[in-house]
């Protein structure tokens, strides 16, 4: 299934759900308008025809034994649509096992190919926000709308049959009430969908409160500093803006929707008063008078909930179905699912032309002119304040953003014209966010080149360089014991270990540059200080760059580059640098007895 490309209509969340599984949705639909005929109509008729033989046998006009028929077709009609109801939990089921397969590997496709600065984006991450929250659901739900509604057509065109010779003026007075019915359900559903875009933005704050208060890890702090009746505060704050906005929406459709639900259970009444005469007439018999009432209760019932919540899913459906639009418009990275080169290039040289780069929402330019060449081989640390712009430039050498101005060269050849599979196997970067896979030690080592099948005692021979041989005999199942909570017989670790699996990660893979974004931001100086000077011993004869705001790693380079307000101030060794009594030499000595 393919996403992209197309403008999605209300209709569609009937139509992909069909593409997916058309057999399951056929037999929805043939079952649908069984369950709209057996509880009308034909119950009518079963009913009809039970009282009248009842009355007859009571009254010895016909023998008691005349009785186990219409009794039998009445039980029957019963529990074939007890049946059906179960029945129908089965193929939505399907339906839903045939969505899964068809409709997510698809929509993951399109999310996982999304440009970067679309992740960056507020005004784009609510709208991936509130596409990807549970669409399953919401097609399943539009789904049944659909099928729901053609039911209720159904039933309400058998009832109306049934009754119009009896009542013919009843036909066009339920007619002109269900019109607006179904009108009040459809605005009743744009409101509330308005509502939860509207009220998103305070559903993540109160979220984010509700994971500060209750998540695993905040525990400890949470517990020391026992600030959770404070938190509780701003999370009421945020959930009662939510609540109340997303309330009195609700209040207001559910007063319109009622009314007319009033009005409908108003004409049953009346149709029952206008009968009993014809009954006491003997223009029509009891049990078709019982008959019609069950139908036309029936058909109350159906045109109550059941009819406005589907016309309600229909219409959020519809303007789900224009975010998808939107959101399968968004700009896609060519070769973002592309796995990384099986053999990268062999590095020579790096080079930034005055090379200038603002955010997409942002004002100010965070590089400004930026130039300087990095020689394969060599070790570099870039230094400076935050917000100097340090990870702004590995954002763009790996791909993540290339609406700069400039140019950035690799072996004398822009950057732009390699490929996101050349780019992902020239580059290896551990970050400060490293990830933290919920699998085995193993696998979270062996992902670090995901282009080739990497061997048990090459996961254990990175593991070893990093010092985690002590970690593997404590856990139960060695390097192969799954890490996290996620699966039974987890081990956690402790964030200096998760900082050495993340940089074995980083050994494992055959990128030519490795770069470490302040992954020790965490860790004290002297920690910070030995972890580097692990892996630049590590890294001999390769080519390494270091960011950091913190100078732990500053003397293992060939060369460092000072960045401030986005371009490089000052450049050379460490003893060149501080010789010249600039701002490195400050910020080493504000920072020198944090190594002493």
């Amino acid at each position: 299934m393919e996403l992209r490309g197309k403008k999605y209509k209300t209709s569609d969340i009937f139509r992909l759900p069909f593409r997916a599984a058309p057999v399951f949705v056929v037999i929805k639909v043939v079952v649908a308008v069984l369950q709209a005929t057996m509880p009308t109509v034909v119950t009518a008729l079963a009913t009809a025809f039970f009282v009248d033989t009842a009355l007859a046998v009571f009254a010895d006009e016909m023998a008691a034994s005349s009785i186990y028929l219409p009794l039998g077709v009445l039980i029957g009609v019963v529990g074939v649509g007890s049946v059906l109801g179960g029945f129908h939990n089965v193929i939505q089921a399907r339906i839903k096992f045939g969505m899964e397969r068809a409709f997510m590997p698809a929509f993951l496709d399109v999310r996982g190919g999304l440009s970067f600065k679309h992740i960056e984006d507020a005004a784009s991450w609510e709208l991936i926000e509130r596409v990807s929250k549970k669409p399953m659901n919401t097609f399943l739900e539009g789904t049944q709308a659909y099928v729901t509604v053609v039911r209720c057509v159904v039933a309400i065109v058998a009832i109306l049959g049934l009754i119009m010779a009896h009542v013919w003026w009843a036909v066009p007075v339920i007619g002109a009430f269900s019109v607006p019915l179904f009108w009040i359900a459809f605005r009743a559903g744009q409101k509330n969908y308005d509502a939860e875009v509207e009220t998103r933005k305070f559903d993540r704050r109160y979220e984010y409160y509700t994971e500060v208060l209750t998540s695993r890890e905040h525990v400890e702090e949470r517990t020391l500093f026992d600030y959770a009746d404070h938190v509780n505060v701003g999370f009421t704050e945020q959930f009662e803006l939510a609540r109340n906005k997303q309330f009195w929406v609700n209040v207001k459709m559910w007063v319109a929707m009622k009314s007319a639900s009033i009005a409908m259970g108003m004409i049953a009444i009346l149709i029952a008063l206008t009968l009993i005469n014809p009954v006491i007439s003997g223009y029509i018999s009891p049990g078709t008078f019982m008959g019609i009432l069950t139908a036309v209760f029936g058909m109350v019932a159906l045109m109550g909930w059941p009819l406005q919540e589907a016309t309600e899913n229909i219409s959020k459906s519809r303007e789900y179905m224009k975010d998808l639009t939107a959101f399968v418009e968004l700009e896609q990275t060519e070769g973002a699912h592309d796995l990384p080169d099986a053999e990268p290039i062999t590095f020579e040289s790096m080079e930034f032309r005055n090379v200038r780069f603002k955010y997409p929402t942002g004002k100010e330019y965070i590089l400004d002119a930026l130039s300087f060449r990095l020689e394969g081989g060599k070790h570099y640390a870039f230094v400076g304040a935050n917000g100097a712009g340090k990870t702004t430039i590995t954002k763009l050498l790996t791909g993540l953003y290339d609406e700069y101005e400039g140019e950035i060269l690799i072996n004398g050849k822009e950057l732009r014209e390699y490929s996101q599979s050349a780019l992902k196997a020239l580059f290896s970067v551990v970050y400060q966010d490293f990830a933290r896979y919920q699998v085995s030690m193993a696998d979270n080592i062996a992902l670090g080149d995901a282009a080739r099948t990497v061997g048990a005692d090459e996961v254990l021979n990175a593991a070893a360089k990093m010092e985690l041989d002590e970690t593997i005999a404590s856990l139960k199942d060695g390097i192969n014991t799954p890490l996290g909570k996620i699966a039974e017989g987890g081990a956690d670790l402790s964030g200096g270990q998760w900082q050495k699996v993340a940089i074995a990660r980083s050994l494992i893979s055959r990128a030519p540059i490795k770069i470490l974004d302040e992954p020790t931001a965490a860790l004290d100086p002297i920690a910070e200080s030995r972890i580097y000077q692990e892996f630049e011993g590590l890294m001999r004869d390769k080519t390494t760059i270091f960011i950091s705001h913190r100078l732990g790693s500053t003397k293992l380079a060939n060369e460092i580059l000072v960045i401030d307000a986005g371009r490089v101030t000052e450049r050379g060794s460490h003893d060149a640098l501080m010789k010249i009594e600039g701002t490195y030499a400050q910020m080493f000595d504000a920072q020198r007895k944090w190594y002493e």
